[in-house]
């Protein structure tokens, strides 16, 4: 990311191996909690703010790429263990320690490049402190983007016609812990219908072997049977009931994340 002709760095860290971030957005700061005192009637005393604490929170956005794909989603799946953000905005070096993560969304239209927002908050450990001098550089090393083919998401062995957009988003809060909403034309002979399906499959990026398959999604909308001759683009949203599990295979890896 360059903000006003300079290169930005975002980096996560875990168990000490540094893995710059190919990231489009930022939000992560230290932002001040307390309470706040009303003015005194018929007086001038302003409304004031009492600062009890401070917390960092905020997002990040990045694209996917091989070098990315695996240390992100280690992070989901060892949800409980907080990790470190080194951010290089120029104008200041920050390192967040001991952030956890709250959420994230995947996000991927057809053609374009794999999206992926991750929420982070303050754990009790949270702190933030300036960078070290022994820190190596941590520019992102350019590699092949993923992007998403609207043509390559399967649903129980069927392979679906077109499905121009979707959103996979995971709350660890939320009742509904696992969510996907797809976005295809509407047709009698498109899948999904209004039952549920055992598996579907997302492809990351054929050449690595990766892909996403989600088990047991049960339709939280309905469709309806909408009578014209033009092509009708609708949305259905899923709760994923099972689980999620990233797997990698190639002639370097052969790894499963089960989230």
């Amino acid at each position: 990311m360059r903000i006003q002709g300079r290169d930005c760095t975002l980096t996560v860290s875990r168990d000490g191996e540094l893995t710059p971030l190919p990231y489009s957005e930022e939000t992560v700061r230290l932002t001040s909690k307390g309470y706040v005192l009303p003015e005194c009637i018929g007086k001038r005393n302003r409304e004031k703010t009492v600062i009890t604490h401070k917390e960092i929170e905020g997002c990040f956005i990045t694209r996917l790429d091989y070098s990315v794909i695996q240390c992100l989603f280690l992070l989901f799946f060892y949800d409980n263990e907080s990790f470190d953000l080194y951010a290089d905005r120029g104008f200041e070096k920050i390192i967040y320690r001991n952030v956890n993560f709250k959420a994230f969304e995947l996000r991927g239209v057809n053609g374009e490049a794999f999206k992926l927002r991750v929420d982070v908050k303050s754990s009790e450990e949270s702190f933030t402190e300036n960078w070290p001098m022994n820190v190596p550089d941590l520019s992102w090393q350019k590699q092949r983007t993923f992007f998403f083919n609207g043509h390559s998401v399967i649903a129980d062995l069927q392979t679906l016609p077109l499905v121009y957009r979707f959103e996979l988003a995971v709350d660890y809060k939320s009742d509904a812990r696992i969510t996907l909403k797809l976005y295809f034309p509407l047709s009698a002979e498109h899948y999904p219908l209004s039952s549920k399906i055992e598996k579907l499959t997302i492809w990351i990026d054929v050449k690595e072997g990766i892909w996403l398959d989600l088990y047991d999604l049960v339709p939280i909308s309905d469709l309806c049977d909408i009578n014209c001759a033009d092509t009708v683009l609708c949305n259905q949203l899923f709760k994923v009931t099972g689980i999620m599990v990233l797997n990698i295979r190639n002639a370097e890896k052969n790894l499963q994340i089960v989230i």
